[in-house]
């Protein structure tokens, strides 16, 4: 079984163990239940921002998921905890920042959807 398949196996049986829909994990989340599907049956590979919308509400700590998705590698890394705790916070940043740039773009479309109807 690929890395892939994997991680979505883990996931669903997660999700199935709390227990969870993909409908109302989608709704807690913000992923789309069509793209949780496809992550659980392996035919898509999530996202690192996918994997932190989903982290809490399955019970993951992030770094688990990254690893488990290939993101990350298990071996302890040489950083220093401070160093690596820089990067955790400045990769937080970074995820929170694309659903900002994501839900902003939303809205421009959706403004320019409406405008382009009158």
């Amino acid at each position: 079984m690929s890395n892939k398949q994997n991680v979505g196996k883990i996931i669903r049986e997660q999700r199935e163990s709390i227990p969870l829909t993909l409908n109302q994990l989608a709704d807690i989340s913000g992923a789309s239940s069509s793209h949780l599907s496809r992550i659980e049956k392996g035919q898509r590979v999530p996202s690192p921002h996918i994997l932190q919308k989903i982290a809490k509400p399955l019970g993951f700590d992030l770094n688990e998921l990254l690893i488990l998705s290939g993101y990350l590698s298990p071996e302890p890394s040489m950083l220093h905890e401070e160093e690596r705790e820089k990067l955790r916070a400045e990769l937080h940043t970074l995820l929170d920042r694309v659903a900002s740039d994501n839900k902003r773009i939303k809205e421009i479309i959706d403004r320019l959807l409406m405008t382009s109807h009158h």
